[in-house]
């Protein structure tokens, strides 16, 4: 019996040992979020995902702004869908540990929901606007 041809996702003919390797790979894609609350309150939320997840599972990425501690903020999980959920750490004295932030989609592409620090989740209400690619 005939091997099976294998191929990469672009149609490309692989080895064996190739297709184990892309297997075990997970494919990154980044988005840029912006959390608001009233005037003075503005957060860039730069987060990687695996888009061939959904709801996408939010695997890494960086938080600067307004938010205490920037541009220090680390985004260490969560998920983007119907409901968006972000979990990150805060790394400068006087400042939180942690932030949560919840919400869930509204049109055009946002979030509305409540955020809150060191455990806590609904501490204030934000808007987090969506946006395709990288933070600027």
């Amino acid at each position: 019996m005939a091997e099976k041809n294998r191929h990469d996702a672009t149609g490309r003919r692989i080895s064996a040992e190739e297709a184990g390797k892309l297997a075990a790979a997970t494919a990154l894609a980044s988005a840029c979020l912006t959390l608001y609350n009233g005037p003075s309150v503005k957060w860039e939320i730069s987060v990687t995902f695996n888009p061939n997840t959904y709801p996408f599972v939010i695997t890494g990425g960086t938080m600067k702004g307004t938010i205490c501690g920037s541009p220090k903020g680390i985004v260490t999980g969560g998920s983007m869908g119907p409901t968006l959920e972000i979990h990150g750490n805060l790394e400068s004295a006087g400042c939180a540990s942690t932030v949560t932030i919840v919400g869930h989609y509204q049109n055009p592409a946002s979030y509305a929901g409540t955020y809150g620090f060191d455990g806590s989740s609904t501490e204030f209400p934000h808007t987090t606007l969506y946006c395709c690619g990288p933070c600027a």
